[in-house]
């Protein structure tokens, strides 16, 4: 089975994805791929990812990686709380920096970067929380449908990467 051509295959539907896309700008788009790779934590799909869509700049890299890691505190936390009864629930429970204090320069990309990692993460509680702040962005369910497809593709890129790596290829 060749797995070499199978990793290239998955890299391109991401990049037929991004190129056949109109719905989000490139920002968009960045934040929502890098947030992804980012998530998962895969260093050669974040590699092919920087191929695909260029270098993004030192505030974004910061925007990006708030909302990763600020997703991977909050996305176990919360799943965890919805799954049990505990009396002691807190609306900001992790202590978080209010989102103001960040100084997030694009704050629509940013919640973009939250969905992606809260997909990754399996953080489906804030997924819906995140998508609400994007429709109160006015951000089209159409925009935020594709932005589930790009992150189900980086995710294809990953499962890809890690099969080849770890099972195909011993």
């Amino acid at each position: 089975m060749p797995t070499t051509d199978e990793a290239c295959e998955h890299s391109e539907l991401l990049n037929a994805l991004i190129s056949r896309q109109s719905l989000l700008s490139t920002n968009r788009m960045q934040y929502i791929v890098y947030a992804a790779a980012l998530a998962t934590q895969n260093k050669k799909v974040l590699q092919t990812i920087q191929h695909l869509v260029g270098d993004i700049t030192l505030n974004q890299r910061q925007d990006i990686h708030h909302a990763v890691v600020r997703m991977a505190a909050t996305n176990a936390y919360y799943m965890a709380m919805h799954s049990i009864d505990l009396k002691s629930k807190m609306t900001n429970a992790m202590q978080l920096a209010p989102l103001k204090e960040l100084d997030v320069e694009d704050i629509t990309s940013y919640y973009y970067a939250c969905i992606a990692a809260c997909l990754v993460n399996n953080g489906y509680s804030c997924l819906n929380n995140h998508i609400t702040l994007l429709r109160s962005c006015d951000e089209s369910d159409d925009s935020i449908n594709m932005a589930l497809r790009l992150t189900a593709s980086v995710l294809t890129m990953c499962q890809s990467s890690f099969n080849n790596d770890y099972f195909l290829d011993n």
